[in-house]
């Protein structure tokens, strides 16, 4: 008997055990619910899973870290106050469970082995984590160090396991340590002003040429000796304004640096590492566009000849390119072309491309300097000022002597200007003296001397990439091809003039390239210039929409999130392509489909951003070569009603331009759609029921149609249930619901008796349907 209980009670317990793994996909999902109460339960079985090792909880856990990111809902300021409230709510929440998690001491271990058994916790947290997930436990843990929950012991062993060199480490160990430190940074600076020298010698030293990864995360660490390395909420304390000044150009730092960017190993990580390496220049260094000059010519260097054959092919501009590559020419202009590496090749468009980026950022950074100057000077000017005014109104009138004493006190106030304020007067001379001249000069900067200057070194390599974008085919090599076509689009961010020249090249390889990273790439530039010159891509609009039809996911996904960025923020007007992305709603990928309606949800909070654009969505949806299935239709329209049906005054509206939509269309899928979408609406109030009886004459000769006619039907008895209390509500639909019947017997009976009179009255119709259904068309293409 009592092996039978036993039996029982493990076959019990297994089933448990079977019945919780298949709950986790359910209880994931929780964790983005919009109900809070759900959102920490989910958040407190995770916990305890975890503590009992089930299988698959640690990904809850990953799961949770994105829940640092919680803001509450819009609403009035009461519902404000509580979306606030809520949110607050989560967020302790997420931080108690990650506190009990990985960060409480153990009462059975001494403080060494908490502060071991700590630093193991955190630093296992980045092992496998994709960017998402370091993004989202970056923001945690300075949340956590900014509230002082991670002790001085666990940074202090966190640089030794990062600095460890008495025998060899798993290169997953010192990545997790740098990463969390620069994770930790981002709360307290005093974590890399303490020990640069351990940055110097481990991530831009030996160890790090030999782990690309580990240099990467030490240059990011690096940045956070920038004043503006952070744009988190909370200022990282520990370095002060006059601490965060630019450093100079012989600083070890930047040999380092230099060392990183020149390191010869084929490696596909040195492209983040160089990266994070130019990042980490442009943000410390006092001129960077000397390192930056440096790094060029000598990866240039390698790479000579095929400059001097590709400048010469590449038309109008090869002469001036050729002539400014001269220097670099070891073998002579009649010498042969020889072999070059792709390998190298890859390694120069990289950079230069991420310097053209890094320059138009240092422009910014100046141009904001030189107005926070100007700014700061301005009250100087007026107290400098005031003391001369009073003196020249107290001289007395008539006197030499007076007169005389006044040009000396004038000739000491200048005389004290012009000693104390020699950078401020020289300033005024170079960048003028209002901030729109300011603005001006680094504009003609940017837009005439980094592309086509006769000094500058980036005017070399325009050329090169163009010529390499236009022959993918004859460099078939993938990671050149991907990189020379980022690099032109990095390239056309700096100029409009470049842009504009090779927006066609950039719009063909966006339709014709092969490589999905390519079109992926090109989305993203795309959306970058639509930021940078928003006239250029105004014209081109429906390019940005293009890519949402892709045959691979990631391209798909890539333009979603563009557009989501780009029309939230308010950078792209929409002009009738919602359409496009409401076709998202029911894509196969279930991830792009979230996207969708993350996006659409957001939108909904921006001014009638949804009730605005509705008829051009139901037309995209409905007509059209790329028009959804009347099953996904349906779902789309369902959701996307939600979002104004609750508002009385705008249901009013949509039910009159539903009804004219009628008079317009002689496509019998397209009358279905309509009336369905009519069926979405509540008809709460008196005065849609009042639209929808005024707009009869514009359906009543589709209601032939059955399904047509149901709908309708299916209307007028939701209508009766919220007016069975209002009397004129009560009389008004009874007489829609006879004159409904009229409609449909008339209807019927037109097709059946009198089929002369429907083909006297359809020209004209038919001429109103062939514009409509064109300018339909035309928003489609769009």
């Amino acid at each position: 008997m009592h092996l039978q209980f036993q039996q029982r009670y493990y076959r019990d317990a297994l089933h448990f055990v079977y019945q919780l793994q298949e709950a986790q996909p359910l209880l994931l999902q929780l964790l983005g619910s919009t109900n809070k109460t759900e959102v920490m339960e989910a958040m407190d079985y995770f916990v305890v899973a975890v503590r009992f090792r089930v299988d698959g909880a640690q990904e809850g856990i990953r799961r949770m870290s994105h829940l640092v990111w919680t803001a509450p809902q819009g609403g009035s300021s009461a519902a404000g106050e509580g979306g606030a409230e809520e949110a607050r709510g989560v967020r302790t929440k997420l931080v108690e469970s990650y506190m009990q998690l990985y960060l409480t001491p153990s009462d059975r271990l001494s403080d060494g082995e908490n502060t071991s058994r700590i630093t193991r916790n955190l630093i296992s947290l980045t092992f496998g984590a994709t960017l998402a997930e370091l993004t989202s436990l970056e923001e945690l843990i300075r949340t956590l160090m900014a509230e002082g929950m991670i002790s001085a012991a666990v940074v202090d062993k966190l640089r030794s396991v990062y600095g460890y060199t008495k025998q060899q480490l798993p290169a997953a160990q010192r990545r997790g340590a740098i990463i969390i430190l620069g994770m930790l940074a981002q709360a307290n600076r005093t974590i890399v002003t303490d020990d640069i020298d351990l940055y110097l010698r481990i991530g831009l030293g030996k160890y790090g040429r030999e782990d690309l990864v580990v240099a990467k995360y030490t240059c990011m660490v690096l940045q956070c000796l920038g004043s503006a390395r952070s744009r988190r909420p909370g200022a990282a304390t520990g370095l002060d304004e006059e601490e965060a000044k630019r450093l100079p150009m012989n600083s070890p730092i930047f040999e380092g640096l230099q060392r990183i960017l020149e390191e010869p190993r084929r490696d596909p990580e040195w492209f983040p590492a160089a990266e994070q390496a130019l990042n980490a220049t442009y943000a410390l260094g006092d001129k960077p566009d000397a390192l930056a000059v440096r790094i060029v010519r000598s990866q240039a260097g390698l790479v000579q000849n095929l400059l001097s054959t590709s400048s010469g092919e590449s038309g109008s501009d090869s002469g001036e390119g050729d002539g400014d590559s001269a220097p670099m020419d070891v073998d002579g202009a009649a010498a042969a072309p020889k072999p070059v590496d792709p390998w190298d090749l890859t390694r120069l468009v990289f950079i230069v491309g991420h310097i053209a980026i890094k320059e138009i950022v240092l422009l910014e950074s100046i141009e904001a300097e030189l107005k926070r100057r100007k700014s700061d000077e301005e009250p100087r000017r007026k107290k400098r000022a005031s003391p001369k005014a009073k003196s020249a109104m107290s001289r007395p009138k008539g006197r030499r002597g007076g007169r005389r004493k006044a040009s000396e006190d004038d000739m000491e106030v200048d005389g004290g200007s012009d000693s104390n304020d020699d950078p401020d007067d020289e300033l005024n001379q170079i960048a003028g003296t209002t901030e729109d001249e300011i603005g001006d000069i680094i504009s003609a900067i940017r837009e005439r001397e980094l592309l086509f200057g006769n000094r500058s070194v980036l005017a070399l390599f325009g050329p090169l990439l163009v010529h390499i974008c236009k022959n993918l085919g004859k460099f078939n090599d993938r990671l050149l091809t991907v990189h020379a076509t980022a690099a032109l689009a990095k390239f056309m961010c700096v100029s409009s003039a470049f842009c504009e020249e090779n927006l066609p090249l950039l719009l063909a390889l966006l339709q014709r390239a092969k490589s999905p990273a390519i079109r992926a790439n090109v989305s993203i530039a795309l959306g970058d210039i639509a930021v940078c010159f928003s006239n250029l891509i105004g014209e081109n609009v429906q390019y940005l929409y293009g890519p949402l039809h892709d045959a691979d996911t990631r391209v798909k996904k890539t333009t979603l999130m563009v557009l989501t960025h780009l029309i939230l923020n308010g950078m792209v007007k929409v002009k009738g392509q919602l359409g496009e992305m409401a076709k998202c709603l029911e894509d196969k990928d279930q991830r792009v489909a979230d996207m969708a309606r993350l996006f659409f949800t957001e939108l909904s909070t921006k001014d009638n951003a949804v009730y605005n654009n509705l008829p051009d969505i139901i037309s995209s949806l409905s007509i059209g070569t790329n028009a959804v299935n009347e099953e996904s239709f349906a779902r789309i329209m369902k959701f996307l009603f939600d979002f104004i049906k609750e508002k009385d005054r705008q249901t009013d509206n949509v039910v009159e331009k539903l009804c004219q939509r009628f008079r317009n269309t002689t496509d019998s899928r397209q009358c279905r759609d309509i009336a369905f979408c009519m069926t979405l609406l509540p008809f709460k109030s008196e005065r849609s029921i009042r639209r929808l009886l005024d707009g009869l004459q514009a359906y009543q000769d589709k209601l032939s149609d059955n399904a047509v006619y149901k709908h309708f039907a299916d209307i007028a008895n939701k209508a009766r249930t919220h007016a069975a209390q209002k009397h004129e509500a009560k009389t008004l639909l009874d007489e829609y619901e006879t004159k409904l019947k009229e409609a449909r017997a008339k209807a019927t009976g037109e097709d059946e008796d009198a089929p002369a009179d429907d083909t006297s009255g359809e020209p004209q119709a038919a001429s109103q349907d062939d514009v409509d259904m064109d300018d339909g068309d035309d928003d489609d293409d769009e």
